[in-house]
C-alpha cells in the first residue's frame, strides 16, 4: 500500500506537528483517536480516498458495542472529521462527506457532583500512614480547588 495519503501516516504527521508547537494535550487526544481507529481497523492502515460513510458508520457501531458513551464517540468522530477536513484542504483527497451519517453532537450530561459534606470528609481524613493515598487525596482536592481541572492538565502545570 502506498502510504503517502494514508490516514495513519497523515495523523502521525499531524500529531508530531502538534507536539512541536507545544499542543501536547491536543496531540494526546489525536493519538488516542488514532489508537482507537487503528484498533477498529485491526491496525491495517486506510487510504484517505477509501474513507466512506460506511467506514465511519461501522466505526461508530464498533465504539458503541464497546460501551462508549455518545459524547465519547462524538469526540473521536470530531477529531477524525478535523483530520479528514485537513487532508481535503491539503488536496490529499476529495471531500466525500464520510461523517454525514454519524453522531458528532454533544449530549447534555448529568452532573455528578459530590455533596459538600463528602468533600469535607475526604479533606479531613488522616492518611498520613498511607503516603500514596494521601497524595491521591491531595490531587483530588487540588482539582476541586481548581474547579475540576483534569489530572493531566495539573501534571503539566509549570
Amino acid at each position: 500500500m502506498k502510504t503517502d495519503n494514508s490516514l495513519f501516516n497523515f495523523m502521525k504527521k499531524l500529531i508530531a506537528g502538534l507536539k512541536k508547537r507545544g499542543n501536547i494535550r491536543t496531540s494526546e487526544t489525536y493519538r488516542s483517536t488514532l489508537n482507537s481507529f487503528a484498533s477498529f481497523r485491526n491496525y491495517e492502515d486506510i487510504m484517505l480516498d477509501s474513507i466512506s460513510c460506511s467506514t465511519m458508520e461501522s466505526y461508530e457501531l464498533w465504539l458503541r458495542n464497546r460501551g462508549l458513551t455518545p459524547n465519547t464517540i462524538s469526540f473521536y468522530m470530531r477529531i477524525l472529521r478535523a483530520v479528514y477536513n485537513r487532508a481535503v484542504e491539503n488536496d490529499m483527497t476529495e471531500n466525500r462527506s464520510p461523517f454525514r451519517h454519524v453522531y458528532t453532537g454533544i449530549e447534555k450530561t448529568v452532573k455528578r457532583a459530590l455533596p459538600l459534606r463528602t468533600v469535607r470528609k475526604i479533606k479531613e481524613l488522616d492518611l498520613s500512614k498511607n503516603p500514596q493515598l494521601e497524595f491521591a487525596r491531595n490531587m483530588f482536592m487540588m482539582s476541586f480547588y481548581l474547579r475540576g481541572m483534569s489530572f493531566i492538565d495539573m501534571a503539566f502545570l509549570r
